[in-house]
């Protein structure tokens, strides 16, 4: 139990500056660049899945599984977690027809919680050999 609380705070802590980077660009994009707030959101998530699949295969899982085995995998479950996210910032920004800001509260609180499940149970963990 100790491990998982361990990791979860690691996780939690590449998470943050992934979901600041991730909010941060698309907002800036939108509002600075004048980026439509699906394409910056696009390119927001470019960014911050970068960030997250090199923080947690080093520092959070210490590179266990190898790359070859965790990248394709993590990169998959990345464009799930995107699909679910840009869901998301459809039914906030053009079906609710909101604000762009207030589709990033489901966002950070959906995205995160699965994908750390996901990246224990099935990106991070080595390969078996046989």
């Amino acid at each position: 139990m100790k491990d998982v609380l361990h990791q979860l705070g690691k996780f939690a802590s590449v998470g943050v500056v992934a979901t600041g980077l991730h909010v941060v660009t698309a907002l800036g994009l939108n509002q600075f660049a004048g980026v439509v707030p699906l394409r910056a959101n696009v390119i927001a998530f470019v960014v911050a899945t970068i960030w997250s699949y090199f923080g947690n295969w080093i520092w959070t899982f210490n590179a266990n599984a190898r790359f070859q085995h965790s990248a394709p995998r993590f990169f998959a479950m990345s464009i799930g977690c995107f699909a679910i996210n840009q869901a998301i910032v459809y039914g906030v920004t053009v079906l609710a027809q909101l604000p762009f800001w207030l589709a990033m509260i489901p966002v950070v609180a959906v995205v995160p919680a699965f994908s750390f499940w996901m990246s224990r149970t099935r990106i991070f963990k080595p390969a078996l050999t046989a």
